[in-house]
Formats: structure tokens, sequence, C-alpha cells
């Protein structure tokens, strides 16, 4: 007989993103402010409001489950900021601040001088 090779089929569990980790951290933290705690909540629930928000469901709808559920202790309009932000927008922060080359170009492309008044000059 010959020996059999065992291999190792141990697999890590996925590891959670930055963003994730980030949220759980804060959530732990009893220093932590209150728009920091919202947001992480807000963050740790991103998918399954993306989903939701995917399948057509309205973020009023998405926000009385999660709130009715406890899973949310915020209000509605610091719900729809977040979605705004986090789910509609999601680089929206960084991005509007430092365009990237192919926005710049877009913009240039757009642009046309003219050096005649489209108004009329007043007397």
């Amino acid at each position: 007989m010959s020996p059999r090779t065992i291999q190792n089929t141990f697999h890590p569990p996925p590891r959670k993103s930055l963003s994730e980790r980030i949220a759980a951290r804060i959530q732990q933290q009893t220093d932590a402010s209150t728009a920091a705690r919202n947001r992480s909540v807000f963050i740790s629930l991103r998918e399954d409001i993306q989903q939701a928000v995917t399948d057509g469901w309205s973020l009023l709808a998405i926000w009385q489950v999660l709130f009715d559920e406890q899973r949310v202790t915020f209000t509605y309009q610091a719900f729809r900021r977040y979605a705004r932000q986090l789910v509609d927008n999601p680089a929206s922060a960084s991005s509007s601040e430092h365009p990237t080359g192919e926005t710049l170009e877009a913009a240039a492309d757009t642009y046309a001088f003219s050096a005649k008044p489209t108004k009329a000059l007043l007397p």
C-alpha cells in the first residue's frame, strides 16, 4: 500500500474589508462619537441596504424595518444622508475633491470659449 498524502483543507474565513474592520472597531469603542457609531452601523449593513435598494425597496421602507428590528437607532434623515454618501456615491467625497484625469479631460472637451458675448450689453 502506498502512503496517502493528507492535504490541509482548512480555509481561513474570508477577510473582512478594511472598512468593515474599522466599523467593527468603532462600534466596540466606548468613547466613539454618536455620529461615528451611527456611520459604522450603516457601513456594517451597507451590503444588505444596497441589495434592498437594487431590489426596488424605498429607503423609507428599508429604514423602517431596520429601525423596528433595532439594528439602526438613528433618524431617517441621517439614514438618507448615509445612503446618499455611502450607497449612491461611495467615492463621491474623495473624487469630488480630487478629480481624475478623465474627469478633467471630459470637462476640457465640453468647454468652448467664445470671445463674443452671448448676452446683450446693458445701456
